[in-house]
C-alpha cells in the first residue's frame, strides 16, 4: 500500500511540475509580436535611398569644422554635431577635397591644405563600425527607438551598406596621388580636440582624377 502510496504522489508531482512549465499563447498575440518586429534592414535601405543623399550634400568641409571648433567650441558643436547620448563624444557629417598620399590595408591617407600645412586625415576602408555615421546623419531620433537593441541595428546596417557598395570598388580602384571627394561621419571628443590625422568613415568616396 506505501509503495502504491509513494508512486501516486511521484506522478502528481512531475504532473503538476509539467503544468507549470507549459504555458500557451493566443495565436494572434504571437503573429501581433512578430508583425511588429523591427526590420533593420529595411528601415536603413529607405533613409539610406530617400533621405541620405542630402545630408551629405549638405555636410560641412572638415577645415570649416575645425576652425568653427576651435573659435567657438560650444556654438560649432551644437550647429554642426550630434549624438544620441549623453558625453564627450559628438559626431558631425564632413567633406573634403584631398590627395591620396598612401593607401594601406586597413585605411587610406589623405592630405588637404590647411592654415600654413597640410592636414592628413584618415580615411577607414575596412573596420567600419559603431555608431558615427547614424548619428552624424540626425535621421534617427532616439525617441523613436526606445529599444537599444534597434538602434544598434541601425548602425550595424549602414556599416554593412558603406563595406559593401561603397568601400568595395573604392578599393579597387584608389591609388597614391589620386584626387577624392570624401563626404562621411567623423567622431569628435569634446573633451580631447586632436586634429592629428583625425579619422572620417566614409559614405561617399569619389575619385575625380
Amino acid at each position: 500500500m506505501k509503495k502504491y502510496l509513494k508512486y501516486i504522489i511521484t506522478i502528481a508531482a512531475v504532473g503538476l511540475l509539467a503544468y507549470k512549465s507549459v504555458y500557451f499563447k493566443k495565436l494572434s498575440e504571437v503573429k501581433a509580436k512578430t508583425a511588429t518586429a523591427f526590420d533593420a534592414a529595411g528601415f536603413t535601405q529607405k533613409i539610406w535611398s530617400e533621405q541620405l543623399n542630402t545630408k551629405l550634400d549638405s555636410a560641412i568641409e572638415l577645415t570649416t569644422l575645425i576652425k568653427a571648433i576651435e573659435a567657438a567650441p560650444a556654438d560649432a558643436f551644437n550647429r554642426h554635431t550630434n549624438a544620441l547620448a549623453i558625453g564627450n563624444y559628438r559626431n558631425a557629417m564632413v567633406k573634403l577635397n584631398a590627395e591620396v598620399k598612401q593607401v594601406n590595408e586597413d585605411d587610406v591617407l589623405v592630405q588637404l591644405p590647411f592654415a600654413d600645412s597640410m592636414l592628413t586625415v584618415k580615411v577607414a576602408t575596412e573596420f567600419v563600425y559603431g555608431n558615427a555615421i547614424r548619428d552624424a546623419s540626425r535621421l534617427v531620433d532616439v525617441k523613436d527607438f526606445p529599444n537599444t537593441n534597434d538602434l544598434n541595428s541601425i548602425s550595424e546596417e549602414l556599416n554593412k551598406t558603406v563595406r559593401t557598395t561603397i568601400l568595395k570598388p573604392f578599393k579597387q580602384a584608389v591609388k597614391a596621388g589620386d584626387k577624392v571627394v570624401v563626404t562621411g561621419a567623423i567622431e569628435i571628443n569634446k573633451a580631447h580636440l586632436n586634429w592629428s590625422e583625425p579619422e572620417i568613415i566614409p559614405v561617399r568616396l569619389q575619385i575625380v582624377n
